[in-house]
């Protein structure tokens, strides 16, 4: 009898230990940045809400282009090398190499949450690359920090400052 009282109580302290761990908030709490500090002329924090598009191929840098807010629009802001957007999701490098927002906190797993900077030359760079890659998924691409695959295109991030108009 005794055992038995003593089993249930290790059973039932062993399921509610995993019902409240798995309520605890999962993901990446600190920043990760990659090696390298920022390309010159980059800056970690940017004042102004914006927008990127993604360019292909070689091409010069784009310089900025600005455009008007419209709703629903993605609205990003890079604060300290932190990218978030209008709701305060963390823009990160998840484990699939896939930039993506999530949480707050950034998906578990994340292999960069910080190091982005945006450039004099109208680009967004992650640590000290400006390069990215766009790797077609349907009718739209994804978003990777490296070429995941060989029908992947090199893109840079051209930054569009968001104004009221």
């Amino acid at each position: 009898m005794y055992f038995t009282f003593l089993f249930f109580v290790f059973l039932s302290l062993s399921i509610f230990s995993r019902v409240n761990s798995s309520a605890l908030p999962q993901g990446v709490f600190e920043t990760i940045v990659p090696p390298g500090g920022i390309p010159p002329g980059c800056q970690s924090t940017y004042g102004e809400k914006f927008n990127f598009r993604s360019i292909y191929g070689p091409v010069g840098y784009p310089g900025f282009h600005r455009i008007c807010a419209t709703p629903g629009q993605l609205q990003i802001r890079v604060t300290n090398g932190i990218m978030t957007d209008q709701i305060g999701r963390i823009g990160a490098v998840v484990a699939n190499r896939q930039i993506q927002f999530d949480g707050p906190p950034a998906q578990s797993g994340s292999v960069y949450t910080g190091g982005w900077s945006v450039c004099d030359d109208g680009t967004l760079a992650l640590g000290p690359q400006k390069f990215f890659f766009a790797c077609a998924s349907g009718t739209f691409s994804n978003l990777y920090d490296q070429k995941i695959a060989g029908y992947c295109k090199q893109v840079v991030f051209q930054i569009m400052p968001i104004a009221d108009c």
